[in-house]
């Protein structure tokens, strides 16, 4: 490693400990690599590549996605899932936390963002399972753990921002998380079924709205899911233009049709989308300059080179994989992690044997169970905003939903079939 690239990342590691923005941690970091390397002829090329790094057509459908979430979510949309998941699953152990879950399943093909997840669904389910007898920080941690299947099952941003950083198909992703997706879900509502029974449970069900009136209410908003993944596996929409699709239909839904949404109430809307996506692409230009220092020195390269002489096989690197994606969860967001190391480690685990789509989608899961664990745990924080139940009680219950969701990656990498059913079968 050259003292120009030691530098690099010293200098990286200790702007981020020291709390400056990611996006500025990368980019300040970059300019100290040419400053100690003292190549001056690479700074104009600098900003070119932040450039090249965000001018790619498949990272237009972030805003577009981010804008159908929120168009569902304010549109009051997301409130007939939420009836009909009820309708649904009422008889099951658990009750409203099984619900809860489920939803949270539906509402992943909308959102594909945990913190929407928890600002639709938190602020509905949380004071409804403390009605039901549920105490707040396990409220809290359901919706908390139930939020990280968002961002695994499609649309999922990070598999977007996956797909960029690595050229792996964004269609042959999407189809690779939806099986893991319900497998975290499925885990979930194992280990509400077992829990529950230390609750004094209430029956607050509205038993207005049954299964098939339910059913026939969220159909529409049911529907986006199907409409996005469908048209993508079947080769009829690229997922950009999905994403474009998705907002036209949640817009003609929420206005047009239920009209639970005025056009005057469109802007809030469109300057939250527009914010984040634009927080979010920030540290993807920086992310692409840092990614070119790390190629300029070969870093994937060696990094591969690694890998091979460790010999370590594919279920070796896995596990490697693994436990150094558990702890980067545990003090860095899933974006910032893909953005830095998918480029790096997706080759040396291809070189490993591993299949692409397999190591992605364990990486993403890995990266979203970082969500719920202390320290960094930004669902925990939302949901515990909602819940008013306290951090401490809140982690106290969340450490079972943790290792449940542990166990699930452990299943799910263990098995690639898991992953690699439904891409095989659309052809990736």
């Amino acid at each position: 490693m050259s003292p120009a690239l030691t530098f690099f990342l010293v200098l990286f590691v200790f702007l981020m400990v020291a709390g400056m923005p990611v996006a500025w941690s990368m980019l300040a970091a970059v300019l100290g690599y040419i400053a100690v390397s003292g190549q001056w002829m690479l700074l104009p090329v600098m900003p070119e590549k932040m450039f090249a790094g965000i001018d790619v057509f498949i990272l237009v459908a972030i805003p577009l996605f981010l804008l159908a979430g929120e168009i569902f979510s304010d549109g009051g949309l997301a409130r007939r899932i939420v009836d009909f998941a009820d309708a649904a699953l009422h008889w099951v152990r658990g009750g409203i936390a099984q619900v809860a879950v489920a939803t949270c399943i539906l509402y992943s093909g909308i959102t594909g963002v945990a913190l929407g997840e928890i600002a639709a669904l938190g602020r509905i389910f949380i004071p409804a399972m403390v009605r039901a007898g549920y105490s707040p920080a396990f409220a809290a941690a359901v919706i908390a753990s139930g939020s990280i299947i968002g961002p695994t099952i499609p649309p999922s941003l990070p598999i977007i921002i996956y797909g960029s950083a690595t050229n792996v198909s964004i269609g042959g992703m999407f189809a690779a998380a939806v099986v893991p997706g319900l497998i975290l879900g499925l885990a979930q509502m194992s280990w509400i079924a077992y829990s529950a029974r230390r609750f004094k449970l209430l029956d607050t069900r509205d038993r207005k709205i049954g299964l098939g009136k339910g059913f026939v209410r969220a159909l529409p908003s049911i529907g986006m899911p199907f409409i996005i993944l469908g048209g993508i596996l079947g080769g009829v929409m690229t997922p950009t233009e999905a994403a474009g699709s998705a907002v036209l239909y949640a817009f003609v839904l929420a206005v047009v049709i239920y009209r639970t949404l005025r056009l005057g109430q469109l802007a809030p809307i469109l300057g939250t989308s527009v914010t984040f996506s634009g927080q979010l692409l920030i540290i993807v230009g920086a992310g692409a300059a840092l990614a070119w220092v790390l190629g300029f020195e070969n870093a994937t390269g060696r990094l591969s080179d690694l890998v091979k002489e460790m010999n370590l096989g594919p279920l070796g690197t896995m596990l490697l994989a693994n436990i150094l994606f558990l702890i980067l969860g545990m003090f860095v967001d899933p974006t910032t992690s893909i953005i830095l190391f998918a480029p790096i480690l997706a080759p040396a685990a291809v070189a490993a044997g591993i299949d692409p789509l397999h190591f992605g989608v364990v990486m993403i899961v890995n990266l979203n169970i970082g969500l719920i664990t202390p320290p960094l745990g930004v669902s925990l924080f939302a949901a515990e905003r909602i819940a008013g139940c306290g951090l401490n009680a809140l982690i106290k219950e969340s450490v079972p939903f943790i290792a449940i969701n542990v166990a699930a990656l452990a299943l799910i990498a263990l098995v690639p079939q898991l992953s690699l059913f439904l891409p095989r079968l659309a052809g990736y």
